[in-house]
């Protein structure tokens, strides 16, 4: 087998495009972080409540806001790819807990009396392309009130993590939880997930969802 090589050889400079593949895959990685160039591109998003956080709902409710929805409605033309979620506890005494990924299919692009959702705070989520990037083509709230049909255990897809009992004093737990998706999960359009819980949560949390929007061609 022999190998030839084209001189001189050529170096890519600045914020250049990375190189493609025929079928538009990325051939090389950059020395950068692995969402760096989506995040550049102004793709990636996030969302989190007050420093003074909200509670965790149970997978069986119908209330949220704690859970911090994000619904790709029906007509948004892109896939949501999950990058990341992160917890901590803000204040209260925490109990042991459990927290999964929900998941649910076939809803439109319809908040109305009558359908599974019935009230959406839509909210403003932060761009990772920090002051700058594109518009969310997604509906997603961290405050407010989020009301839809009670949860059902088939509709827990993903256990993400679990956390002791904690509480301001003399209680040892766990103060960061923290769940990497790694390209494992894409929500298409007409369907939503949120955090849920094994047991409704008393403390509140700070929980931070993190992720990209692709556009489908």
């Amino acid at each position: 087998m022999s190998i030839s090589l084209q001189m001189p050889f050529k170096f890519k400079g600045g914020n250049a495009e990375p190189e493609l593949s025929v079928e538009n895959a990325q051939l090389v990685q950059s020395l950068h972080g692995n969402h760096y160039e989506d995040c550049l591109a102004g793709r990636v998003y996030s969302h989190t409540p007050t420093p003074a956080g909200l509670a965790i709902p149970i997978f069986t409710g119908t209330a949220l806001a704690g859970g911090m929805p994000i619904w790709n409605p029906a007509n948004s033309n892109v896939n949501v790819e999950l990058i990341s979620v992160s917890i901590n506890r803000a204040s209260g005494t925490a109990a042991v807990l459990s927290v999964g990924l929900m998941h649910r299919n076939d809803l439109g692009v319809d908040v109305a009396t009558g359908s599974e959702i019935t009230v959406f705070a839509e909210t403003t989520p932060l761009n990772g392309l920090l002051g700058a990037g594109t518009t969310s083509k997604v509906r997603s709230s961290n405050a407010g009130t989020v009301t839809v049909t009670a949860g059902v255990a088939a509709e827990f897809v993903r256990a993400l993590f679990g956390s002791g009992i904690e509480a301001d004093t003399h209680t040892n737990g766990i103060s960061y939880l923290f769940h990497n998706f790694d390209g494992t999960v894409i929500v298409p359009p007409g369907s939503m997930v949120w955090l849920g819980a094994k047991l409704a949560s008393v403390a509140l949390y700070n929980s931070t969802i993190v992720w990209k929007e692709i556009p489908i061609r």
